[in-house]
């Protein structure tokens, strides 16, 4: 499924807006205790104690620089099934679950960029989980791990974008027209979300695994219906709203770093991975634009490949993470440290 970053609502009329926002978060509340009274399957990972509330975090394998694979939207740890296992015979692989997702308690503003970059820094100091990383970043997902790198640029040593969600083609419906994310205004988002508040979508949730998620090992895909179901049922137009206003935000300041310089990323190692299906101008110039962000960046085209790239070509996704930890090991400071 490829995903869009949406955007927020409209000049709603203040009481119209409370008594949404209101009966939103009962609905919520309501869902997530009866959720909290549901037995979840085990975990493949552990329950890592953040503080407030408990994150999904599954690492395997030994070495530097450690891989952290960022989840897609509406995706969750479990997906990298075909991809983790190849890459721990290479080095120390980690996935995870963003808060609200899958085993991952909710936060405060589950979705949003500041809290997953934060949730994320704090999860892998807690675990014991060390930099130097390379980040992995599917979709949507390429946001959140260049979020985190602009962030804590010390920690970040190589990318690899899996079809990711680029800022050209981050658009939204305002009076009729698809606009960029990264023009539109308050306003102009109160306008795109206004629908949503209305007439909140309705969503029957899936009953069984299918394309290209029928593709996991047999033992995972019991546990990704049941993060999927749970994904439907706690659906919340209000923190959809929350996360799609930090989205925008995370959006600007990335075009800004980027326009400010060539490479902004130096000679980072960097991989971007795109499909054929998707070769319109728009879609090719976000790919290129990810591409420069490295003075080596290196983009790729995945024949015969859905948005998942993971799960329909997984071995060229394990291939070019082998390539960015090779190239990030010839750093010197990180190839000492390959001893974990």
């Amino acid at each position: 499924m490829a995903h869009r970053v949406v955007e927020l609502g409209s000049k709603v009329r203040i009481g119209a807006v409370w008594y949404i926002v209101i009966l939103s978060c009962l609905i919520s509340c309501a869902i997530s205790q009866a959720q909290n009274n549901a037995t979840p399957p085990p975990a493949p990972g552990r329950l890592v104690d953040i503080g407030s509330r408990q994150l999904h975090l599954y690492c395997i394998g030994n070495g530097a620089p450690t891989v952290i694979m960022e989840n897609g939207q509406s995706s969750f740890s479990v997906d990298w099934g075909l991809v983790q296992p190849e890459i721990a015979k290479v080095t120390r692989v980690c996935t995870y679950d963003r808060a609200g997702y899958a085993w991952s308690e909710r936060g405060p503003a589950t979705g949003s960029v500041e809290q997953t970059t934060d949730d994320l820094h704090l999860l892998l100091r807690t675990a014991g989980e060390r930099p130097p990383y390379v980040l992995v970043g599917a979709s949507i997902g390429a946001l959140y791990a260049q979020g985190y790198q602009r962030r804590y640029p010390d920690e970040v040593v190589g990318f690899v974008f899996d079809d990711p969600a680029g800022e050209e083609g981050a658009k939204y419906m305002v009076n009729g027209k698809d606009m960029p994310i990264y023009e539109m205004t308050g306003a102009d988002m109160r306008t795109a979300f206004k629908p949503l508040f209305i007439k909140p979508p309705h969503y029957d949730p899936p009953t069984k695994i299918e394309e290209p998620y029928d593709r996991l090992p047999a033992n995972l895909q019991p546990l990704r219906l049941w993060a999927w179901q749970k994904f439907f049922a706690e659906m919340d137009v209000v923190n959809d709203l929350i996360t799609a206003d930090s989205w925008r935000s995370e959006f600007i300041a990335l075009r800004r770093r980027r326009l400010a310089r060539p490479h902004p990323l130096g000679n980072m190692p960097l991989i971007v991975l795109g499909r054929n299906q998707e070769d319109n101008a728009t879609r090719q110039k976000d790919l290129q634009s990810l591409t420069a962000l490295s003075s080596v960046g290196k983009l790729i085209i995945a024949e015969n490949s859905g948005h998942a790239i993971h799960l329909y070509r997984p071995e060229l996704v394990i291939q070019s993470i082998r390539d960015v930890v090779s190239a990030a090991r010839r750093i010197p400071h990180i190839s000492s440290r390959n001893d974990r």
